[in-house]
């Protein structure tokens, strides 16, 4: 069951009880579910920045008919739900609403794998359903007014109390990415095949209208230029040895180009984006067909395909790793396999290199 209009949505751990979980996983409407207990795991503790990440173990009684077997019920499963601390950074974002909205429209469609949705709710908000509007409205204004818009946008973002929830299969049978350690290149091309089988299926597709949480790439570009103004000097502060040895430059050419830079890329063929795509969100099984689960979708777009590859290759692969043209031939033969006839290999490696 995917939603349930009408009840109650559960805004800390404490609330996501024994009684609620079984309000919303019985599979039918005159389904009699009942969990004798539950027991709360928090994943990550301490590192979770936006949301709260809990593992569920379920105990149903066997006293209520359906066997949790006959009805596909989970013995574990993955609850998110926005972490107060942080809150009104996630409804600034739009992170909490746009993942949920992704599970509950889009996720079954996709050609690879991500964990099976449970139930999702959240509460309403007819502001943010003209989010594209509001957004290609504000981008356009003169820069020197971006930081006031970036403190109301806060403060209207702080005194928001939407709830939200999603209850998401646990991949407990495979290994998580590390984006610290990094990975292989035979592993990393399961991943490229994975991700151009995604970006294929959703080329230039009417799929990706209609969906107001589905943002362009572009459409707040001049307000993150004015966001990376302002955050320079702190980097530099931070992370003076770096400037030092030689990053000034780079930092130099990316902040004179920004914008020129973020239009050129997005001027070509659009697909759907994961936005976040990192080996921290990623899990990888041994064996059978879907050996790469992708989750964490807080920070889907659409937008140009090299943009996932870049963001991917960039923090996975180390240092020493030389060229990543092979890697980009692996990427553009499944594209073509795939169906995609319009976007040559000279192109992506320009895109690539934007």
């Amino acid at each position: 069951m995917a939603q349930t209009k009408g009840l109650f949505i559960p805004e800390t751990p404490a609330e996501v009880t024994a009684d609620w979980l079984a309000s919303v996983l019985a599979t039918k409407p005159d389904q009699t579910l009942k969990i004798d207990h539950v027991e709360q795991e928090v994943l990550g503790e301490g590192q979770g920045f936006l949301g709260d990440l809990l593992r569920l173990r379920l105990s149903y009684s066997s006293a209520a008919p359906p066997s949790p077997q006959a009805a596909d019920l989970p013995a574990t499963l993955i609850a998110k739900i926005p972490k107060l601390s942080n809150r009104t950074m996630g409804e600034l974002l739009g992170a909490y609403e746009r993942e949920n909205m992704f599970y509950m429209t889009l996720a079954e469609q996709l050609p690879v794998a991500t964990p099976k949705l449970y139930y999702a709710e959240l509460d309403r908000d007819a502001g943010s359903e003209k989010q594209l509007e509001i957004l290609q409205s504000l981008n356009n204004w003169p820069a020197w007014t971006h930081g006031g818009l970036g403190k109301i946008g806060t403060w209207v973002a702080s005194k928001k109390r939407r709830r939200y929830i999603l209850l998401i299969e646990d991949i407990n049978d495979a290994t998580p990415g590390d984006q610290v350690a990094g990975i292989d290149s035979s592993a990393m091309q399961l991943v490229l095949e994975s991700l151009a089988q995604m970006h294929a299926r959703f080329w230039q597709s009417e799929q990706l209208d209609g969906h107001f949480w589905l943002l362009p790439l572009p459409i707040d570009g001049r307000m993150k230029f004015a966001v990376s103004k302002r955050s320079r000097p702190t980097f530099e502060n931070t992370f003076p040895d770096l400037m030092a040895a030689g990053l000034e430059p780079w930092v130099d050419q990316v902040m004179g180009n920004f914008i020129d830079d973020l239009e050129a890329l997005c001027s070509g063929p659009e697909t759907l984006l994961h936005g976040d795509m990192r080996l921290d969100n990623l899990f990888f099984r041994e064996q059978g067909p879907d050996r790469v689960v992708f989750f964490d979708w807080q920070l889907v777009r659409r937008g140009p395909a090299a943009y996932d590859l870049a963001y991917l290759l960039s923090g996975s692969l180390p240092a020493d790793f030389g060229s990543a043209d092979g890697l980009l031939d692996v990427y553009h033969t499944e594209l073509l396999k795939h169906g995609v006839t319009d976007y040559s290999r000279a192109q992506l490696a320009q895109d690539y290199q934007l």
